[in-house]
């Protein structure tokens, strides 16, 4: 597990050559950086519970919005998106 932040985006980013499939990649990132954010302080203000898979479903289904939103690619649908992001990101 990389120390901070910083080294695990670094290594993330470092995943694809391809600069679609890089800008799918750090989408996810981001997303999972939110959710979990918003689950720490959900945590820590009502106190709210963190289910492992709760959190893993929310970054697929916000990722994959985000994805229709944010990225300039063919949408795909949310179960492709879920088999493999990377396919729909080099679209």
């Amino acid at each position: 597990m990389p120390p901070n932040l910083f080294i695990h985006w670094a290594c993330w980013d470092d995943l694809a050559s391809d600069k679609k499939v890089k800008k799918g990649l750090r989408l996810i990132w981001h997303t999972a950086m939110w959710v979990i954010w918003k689950a720490r302080n959900d945590c820590i203000f009502n106190n709210g519970v963190i289910r492992g898979a709760d959190l893993v479903e929310e970054i697929k289904v916000l990722s994959w919005w985000w994805s229709l939103t944010r990225l300039k690619i063919p949408a795909c649908l949310f179960y492709e998106w879920v088999w493999n992001p990377r396919d729909c990101a080099s679209r």
